[in-house]
Parts: C-alpha cells; sequence; structure tokens
C-alpha cells in the first residue's frame, strides 16, 4: 500500500479557511494511508526534529506540499524544514539516496486572482515554486507538478458571508483535484 505524506506549511493555520479545508478534506478520504505533518503546530519555535520528519520522508510514497504563497515565496517554516530535512547523506550527497523515486508535487493557494500571476505584473506560480523543483529534483524526487488555488483571501470582518462561501467551495474543489491527482500516482 502506497503511504502518501502532505506537509502542511501554513505559518497559522488556525486562521487559513482554504489550506485548513483541503487538509481535512484529504485526511476524510485517504484515512491511515494519509499522513499529515503540520509544521505549524510541530514547530512554533522553528526547532525542526529532523529524525522525524526522515522518518515520515522515508515511509512516504508520495509527498505533497500544502502551503499559501505569501509574497511570492514559500512559509518560513517550509523554507527551514527543507534546509534542516534535506540534509547531505539523507537527500544528497555521498549516501543520500531516501527521496530517490518518491513522487512530490506543490499545492499552493493565493489571496490574489489567477490574473495576477501572469509573468508580466507579477511571476508565474510555476516560476515560483521553481526553487522547490530544483530542489525536488535534485534529491532524486518525481516532479509531478504545482496545482494553484488562487483567489483565496478571506478576511473575517473585511470580506463578506457570500466570499467565505466562496472560498470554502474552491478549498474542497480543489481538495478533489488533489484526490484525483494522488489516485492516479498511487
Amino acid at each position: 500500500m502506497s503511504k502518501i505524506l502532505v506537509i502542511s506549511a501554513h505559518q497559522d493555520l488556525a486562521q487559513s479557511v482554504s489550506n485548513r479545508l483541503i487538509l481535512e478534506e484529504l485526511e476524510k478520504h485517504f484515512g491511515s494511508k494519509a499522513s499529515v505533518r503540520r509544521l505549524s503546530d510541530l514547530y512554533l519555535d522553528f526547532n525542526i526534529n529532523v529524525a522525524a520528519e526522515q522518518a515520515a520522508l522515508v515511509e512516504a510514497d508520495i509527498v505533497l506540499l500544502q502551503y499559501p504563497t505569501f509574497w511570492f515565496n514559500t512559509p518560513a517554516v517550509l523554507k527551514k524544514w527543507l534546509d534542516d530535512v534535506w540534509t547531505y547523506g539523507f537527500a544528497y550527497g555521498t549516501g543520500g539516496d531516501k527521496l530517490h523515486g518518491k513522487k512530490l508535487f506543490v499545492s499552493t493557494t493565493t489571496g490574489s486572482p489567477a490574473q495576477t500571476y501572469d509573468g508580466k505584473t507579477e511571476p508565474l506560480i510555476e516560476d515560483l515554486v521553481k526553487p522547490v523543483e530544483v530542489s525536488a529534483l535534485y534529491a532524486g524526487f518525481e516532479w509531478n507538478g504545482v496545482d494553484a488555488l488562487y483567489g483565496q483571501l478571506y478576511i473575517p470582518g473585511v470580506h463578506s458571508e457570500a466570499d467565505l462561501d466562496r472560498v470554502q467551495q474552491n478549498a474542497r474543489a480543489h481538495a478533489a483535484k488533489l484526490i484525483t491527482k494522488i489516485e492516479k500516482l498511487l
């Protein structure tokens, strides 16, 4: 049985509508086949348990990095996780073959609509994810692309209940898309 590892890297998941719903839908659908590691809950102090994270990666066949794109970048906790966990002797270099052949892809949410990421005003989302892609390929992962969910900004007291409903519906639809993608990779 293939194991699915979801690395959630939202800096404050309690405040997120989309990322939280996506994780809930994935957990509901995959049950024990999926392990979700919520970095913002596990590492408030950014002190990553490298051994635990590497063990989770070794067990996985499919890895999904789920995070919001903030300021055209990954959240700081994800960058710290990558730096601390994908180390020499584990992810690359002598003996660093522990991630070879595993499948990895990114799911990211944005507050801005898709047309913002047009490659002119702002970079394409594929360009923003390029450092993660290159790192994954260097570590021996099979890269399976990026799936973006755009326009998911919801601020209580600023946006309406209709906006909240739209964001929730979009998050559930995105989760269904991710589920289909993961099932094809299994």
